[in-house]
């Protein structure tokens, strides 16, 4: 009778198991650990979408924009220039206003300064882009080691119900205890894969971004010297 009642609980025990492993079930086993991985996937998947709509062309530089600027410096209209550029959201544009402000404010500065004030502009627009995707990977490094440490947790747990457990169960309990304590190490790589994978992609694209941003600042920042030197007030001696 003995071993038939324990071959029953056994037979119990393994089909309770058997119902717990749905995939609900087993996030839930992964414990608390599943709330800061839940919140990394959510501003994972939010960084994305925001770099998708961001990271573009069109927030560096447009035809339209170089086409509606030539005329100012073709007709060397620096005020005209300055309240276009001041509404407009490209890098390039912003480059230009800060530039121009420069000039406005020391109209006897040289090449070298105003080189200097359209570089230092460029480089914070360009630390901006990068500052987007370096997100993504600090969420991509971060969501292993959850993970990791919800794993470690995990198996520290289910060492603790068994050294108070003296049912024969023990190994069954323990074996389950640990693949529920993995769900977390697993969850955490799918995010961190994820997120590394479209950092990878978006970190291409920065670099994309910013070479146009340097070639396009660079000439335009040259047309802006020789106005400033062809407009610069006279000395009177």
């Amino acid at each position: 009778m003995l071993p038939s009642a324990a071959q029953t609980s056994s037979n119990d025990a393994i089909s309770q198991m058997g119902k717990s492993t749905t995939l609900l079930s087993m996030v839930a086993s992964a414990g608390w650990v599943m709330i800061p991985l839940a919140l990394a996937s959510i501003i994972t998947l939010t960084l994305i979408i925001y770099c998708f709509f961001t990271l573009t062309e069109k927030s560096i530089t447009t035809p339209e924009l170089l086409d509606r600027m030539e005329p100012f410096f073709e007709n060397e209209d620096l005020d005209g220039l300055a309240a276009y550029v001041e509404v407009r959201p490209q890098a390039t544009a912003r480059i230009v206003d800060r530039t121009l402000q420069f000039i406005e404010r020391h109209p006897d500065a040289g090449a070298e300064s105003i080189e200097t004030v359209a570089e230092t502009e460029g480089n914070r627009i360009a630390a901006s882009l990068n500052q987007r995707v370096l997100f993504i990977m600090d969420v991509g490094v971060l969501s292993p080691l959850l993970g990791l440490f919800g794993t470690v947790v995990g198996i520290l747990n289910s060492f603790g119900h068994i050294a108070q457990e003296a049912s024969p169960m023990r190994t069954m309990l323990l074996a389950g205890g640990v693949s529920q304590a993995l769900v977390s190490t697993a969850a955490g790589l799918i995010v961190g894969i994820t997120a590394m994978a479209f950092y990878s992609y978006f970190r291409g694209r920065v670099g994309h971004l910013i070479s146009i941003l340097e070639s396009e600042a660079t000439l335009l920042t040259q047309e802006l010297i020789l106005l400033s030197q062809r407009h610069r007030p006279t000395k009177i001696k």
